[in-house]
């Protein structure tokens, strides 16, 4: 089978590329939304994604978005430049490419802050009354994430920022902490103050770290399947206060732990796939 390169232009120009594997039944396709600073080839269980779901007349879209690798600078895109809430831009051209290409039934799958894009998309979106299922691998509270990781030093940060934009600098990389990206990477003004000053959208998206109200995942009226591992998750709160609340606050919800297992699944590929399968035969 063929796995074509892809593309397609957001409404404000931006080009992504993803990898699709399409099926004769031209109905449900699963479109793939990675995390901070992976890309469409990078996560190890797509490769188990674009072998077997076909095989069961479900097509796999593998997608780029805005926050694929650290810095893009033919595009200035990238996890360092990034704004959260353009990542609707990303999935409405996305699920429009799937549309276009004749298939009628969208489910969403995200890894890691993928999660938050999507939970956020659900809420926000210009296609939520095509999407049919939501599957959440590895949920994320990246906003309490970097809180948790640079603490004391956020005042400066966020000084620094704000005097960066006030001056008219706001995609100079931040540079009195230089992973200012929850202590991964570098990060500009504009994006830091975008993704973490209090209030921000990506606050609101999967704020595991309140031990509840996770308000937007409570909106989903669609089947949602979160799977999750044990070890080094970005949920702020334990994996099993996570797994309680993923649970609790969905009714629609089914949650999955896989143990001995990572944040990225290695080594779990055709665990997530068989069970991703499952789900949506149902």
């Amino acid at each position: 089978m063929d796995y074509p390169i892809v593309s397609v232009k957001t409404e404000d120009g931006l080009k992504l590329h993803g990898i699709v594997a399409d099926t004769d039944l031209k109905k449900r396709i699963v479109i793939f939304i990675h995390g901070t600073s992976s890309s469409f080839y990078l996560e190890t269980f797509t490769k188990h994604f674009f072998e077997e779901l076909p095989k069961n007349n479900i097509a796999f879209l593998s997608t780029d978005n805005r926050g694929a690798f650290v810095l893009d600078a033919y595009q200035n895109s990238g996890s360092a430049v990034e704004h959260f809430e353009d990542c609707i831009k990303d999935i409405d051209a996305w699920i429009k490419f799937a549309l276009d290409r004749g298939y009628s039934e969208i489910v969403l799958v995200g890894h890691s802050l993928g999660t938050e894009k999507i939970v956020y998309y659900t809420n926000k979106g210009n296609y939520i009354d095509k999407v049919k299922a939501v599957i959440l691998l590895g949920p994320a509270d990246s906003f309490g994430f970097h809180y948790q990781e640079l603490k004391d030093k956020l005042p400066a940060l966020e000084i620094e920022a704000k005097e960066l934009v006030k001056a008219g600098k706001g995609q100079q990389f931040l540079t009195t902490v230089w992973n200012s990206h929850a202590g991964v990477m570098p990060q500009n003004a504009e994006s830091y103050l975008n993704l973490y000053s209090k209030g921000s959208e990506l606050s609101k998206t999967f704020p595991f770290r309140n031990g509840g109200k996770l308000e937007y995942y409570k909106n989903i009226k669609v089947p949602v399947l979160s799977i999750i591992g044990d070890q080094h998750e970005y949920t702020v709160i334990t994996s099993k206060e996570a797994i309680d609340l993923l649970k609790s606050e969905n009714v629609n919800a089914e949650v999955v732990q896989f143990t001995n297992c990572s944040h990225d699944f290695i080594g779990k590929e055709e665990e997530i796939t068989n069970k991703v399968i499952k789900f949506l035969s149902k």
